[in-house]
């Protein structure tokens, strides 16, 4: 990815439903919480950049093609393409902004105003506003408990209740050292985020999530819907509820399955 153009972040900009301001703690939240609720996480931007990669080695969308996507297309991605575009966002917007890296496998950002803040946008995580990094904290919401804690020596934990423990190193890390995690990303043997088609994203202010056919809706008080849906229902969520483009929906799809087949056949073969 290139540096992002002022077209792209006006655009950006107007789908966040934000106005350009100076750099402070107050308009970096109003950019954090517009973009937890209306950039999804999911993989199948991810899927279709894999498949687009085998032919031309470009794993990551340029800038404008990102932006294009979520705008045009409803898309998001996971955390390397949604940190990355943000970090293009806010450094055109004259933010101090870094890459940090959470083990394992996660990239988010730091953001340096009054003090070092931890920004994370790809975690499908209750964190609607920047955080001082080296405080401790505890986030809620429908979904889960988010837990931050920072120990005395600045060893950074991050237990969310779901999932295994992360620790964040809280410095900044350039591009070229996290591309060798972007790469193995997409390996389809290995990838944890390649397992099954996901999307993530707030209907009706509700957490709701769509992996391959389950959806889960977190309704508050302790409440979840989970459904199986049909054909037909899966469209009407993908086009109606979570505003996606289902065209590009059903390509990945279908790319997603063929190499699920191709797996499966390759595992009888070495039985």
């Amino acid at each position: 990815m290139s540096r992002m153009s002022d077209t792209t972040v006006d655009q950006f900009l107007a789908f966040l439903q934000v106005d350009r301001s100076a750099p402070s703690l107050s308009f970096l939240n109003t950019l954090i919480r517009q973009h937890q609720l209306k950039v999804k996480w999911e993989n199948l931007s991810k899927i279709l950049d894999g498949e687009k990669a085998r032919q031309t080695g470009a794993y990551l969308p340029s800038l404008d093609e990102y932006v294009q996507r979520l705008v045009q297309h409803g898309f998001g991605g996971t955390c390397f393409t949604i940190s990355i575009g943000f970090y293009h966002l806010l450094h055109s917007l004259s933010f101090q902004v870094d890459y940090l890296y959470m083990d394992p496998g996660h990239v988010c950002l730091r953001v340096d105003l009054d003090q070092p803040y931890y920004v994370d946008l790809g975690f499908c995580a209750p964190l609607y506003q920047a955080m001082p990094l080296y405080h401790s904290f505890e986030a809620q919401n429908n979904r889960e408990t988010f837990n931050y804690t920072v120990s005395a020596n600045n060893k950074i934990t991050i237990f969310r209740g779901i999932g295994e423990e992360k620790v964040l190193d809280p410095t900044p890390i350039g591009l070229d050292q996290i591309w060798p995690l972007i790469e193995r990303s997409y390996d389809w043997e290995t990838s944890p985020s390649l397992k099954e088609t996901t999307m993530f994203g707030y209907v009706d202010h509700k957490p709701t999530s769509l992996t391959h056919r389950t959806l889960k809706q977190h309704l508050g008080g302790g409440q979840k819907s989970v459904k199986v849906l049909s054909d037909a229902e899966i469209q009407y969520w993908v086009q109606r509820r979570f505003k996606m483009d289902d065209e590009l929906y059903m390509r990945a799809l279908d790319i997603h399955q063929r190499h699920v087949k191709l797996a499966l056949v390759s595992q009888r073969s070495i039985d």
